[in-house]
């Protein structure tokens, strides 16, 4: 039983490294830091197990520290089922796949000066490959320029859409959205003005495609999903943010 306790925790310490690793490209958010908080309590729990069954024994002979002890677990369990839930949700937009007329639509990210940030450069990539296969699609690069951005995130798409070989007259420009609610309201209007198929392909994460299905499904369009990867060390880092704010959309803080 105690090598289980061990592996458990050398387990947890190596996710705690992966939750780590993303720093060192300056990337740090609601993500990795729960993650490594969380990989962190679990493994010192696991690999001092023996104190911390002391400890609860000595916690049940209090009525609080009962309902605490026995709480705990039960909690867990709750917890991994709903995250379960949550990621059959994000399977299941990622699996939602456009229709044959969809109007493409990329959400922006992260531009680093003039250049796109990796997840921003995958969504670009995911972008172009559709549009090869889809040779009557239009699209429509969506993102504003931040305050640490030489450029605007849709001007960066585009010049690199172009110099992959995708035709100017393809590609619109929508450079004013902040967030993801704008981009697809401010797209919209460009659909709605062009008379352009209200049948979306959205490129995004895909981890971000569900709640992106949501918005576009509010906005009144039909969602349709085109997942770009994540680089494999940010994987743990941004499955946790996403359930984040899937979990703060619920409840109505985002």
């Amino acid at each position: 039983m105690e090598i289980v306790f061990v592996l458990l925790g050398a387990f947890f310490s190596v996710l705690f490294a992966l939750f780590f690793l993303p720093v060192f490209g300056n990337v740090l958010n609601i993500g990795n830091i729960v993650g490594m908080i969380f990989c962190a309590v679990m493994a010192l729990a696991l690999f001092g197990h023996k104190k911390v069954g002391k400890a609860a024994a000595a916690m049940k002979e209090h009525a609080v520290g009962k309902i605490i002890v026995y709480a705990v677990p039960v909690l867990f369990i709750i917890g991994i089922i709903y995250v379960g839930f949550l990621t059959s949700l994000i399977i299941t937009a990622d699996k939602t796949e456009p229709e044959p007329n969809a109007t493409v639509i990329v959400l922006g990210c992260q531009v680093r000066g003039d250049h796109p940030s990796l997840m921003l450069l995958q969504r670009i990539h995911t972008a172009e490959e559709y549009l090869s296969s889809h040779p009557d699609a239009v699209c429509i690069v969506s993102g504003g320029k931040g305050s640490d951005e030489q450029i605007s995130e849709a001007q960066c798409m585009f010049e690199y859409l172009t110099e992959m070989g995708v035709s100017e007259d393809r590609i619109i420009m929508e450079d004013r959205s902040t967030n993801t609610v704008e981009n697809i309201a401010y797209s919209k209007e460009f659909i709605e003005q062009r008379g352009l198929s209200e049948n979306t392909a959205i490129v995004t994460d895909i981890f971000h495609e569900y709640r992106a299905s949501q918005i576009v499904k509010n906005a009144g369009l039909s969602f349709g999903g085109v997942p770009a990867d994540v680089s494999w060390y940010l994987l743990p880092t941004f499955y946790v943010r996403e359930l984040i704010a899937i979990t703060a959309t619920f409840v109505g803080l985002a």
